[in-house]
């Protein structure tokens, strides 16, 4: 399935990500998408969450940047760990902008 617009944000160990593994939060048309690259691999863990099920957005400040909670309709939910502010605002803007488009109630 292709998808017009597809946005990434990649976490650093700077900002409090993890050393080894960074997360990445990918927001297209339909699904939000954290990658977590596993330990010694170049392999990548991966969860989608659709953008229409997703209930609580919670960015959290740390000493060095924000962490972001995701969670679904049906508890499921993902953490990204060390991503800078201003991601951290584009992501909560672009789930917010989603859910005025689609009609539900922006209560995040």
């Amino acid at each position: 399935m292709e998808h017009d617009r597809i946005v990434r944000f990649k976490s650093s160990v700077l900002r409090g990500g993890r050393l080894l593994s960074h997360d990445i939060i990918e927001i297209d048309d339909v699904f939000i998408t954290l990658r977590q690259k596993r330990l010694f691999s170049i392999s990548y863990k991966s969860m989608s969450i659709p953008l229409r099920n997703v209930v609580n957005v919670a960015v959290s400040n740390t000493f060095a940047g924000v962490n972001i909670m995701i969670e679904s309709v049906a508890r499921r939910h993902f953490n990204g760990r060390g991503f800078s502010e201003k991601a951290g605002r584009e992501i909560y803007d672009a789930i917010n902008s989603f859910r005025k488009h689609s009609g539900k109630p922006q209560d995040i």
